[in-house]
């Protein structure tokens, strides 16, 4: 199972299609496993698409409607509260995304690969496999 952060929905939205992209290469190469989309990423996602125009709003949510986005639920609350205390205990909490520990965190809870084009946003989560491309 491969859960996609923000920068992946992001790519490929501006890829528009072009299978040469980087981001559609790195989908196309884990296209037999189960892609997910974590709420977080989502909402990040949409945040952005706001800040452009309702037609951008429409666009993406036309693209995550053809995804399987996962809700946050109790499962990942508790993976992220144990993240965030543990990245708190050794001084890196401070300056990250807290979308980015939610991300991470559904990806935990759900036992998938993290696939992001910012690996460097995910270092030092203990147990997360990340994919970068």
């Amino acid at each position: 199972m491969i859960c996609v952060d923000t920068t992946v929905l992001i790519d490929e939205f501006r890829a528009k299609g072009n299978l040469s992209a980087p981001v559609n290469c790195a989908l196309v190469a884990h296209g037999a496993e189960t892609l997910i989309v974590p709420a977080a990423a989502a909402g990040e996602f949409l945040d952005g698409a706001a800040m452009t125009s309702d037609t951008r709003v429409q666009e993406a949510l036309f693209l995550l409607r053809r995804r399987n986005v996962v809700p946050a639920t109790l499962d990942v609350a508790e993976h992220y509260g144990a993240i965030a205390s543990a990245l708190r205990k050794v001084r890196k909490l401070e300056g990250r995304s807290h979308n980015d520990i939610w991300i991470a965190a559904t990806a935990l809870c759900r036992g998938a690969r993290l696939l992001t084009r910012n690996p460097r946003h995910f270092a030092g989560i203990d147990g997360l496999s990340v994919i970068g491309y």
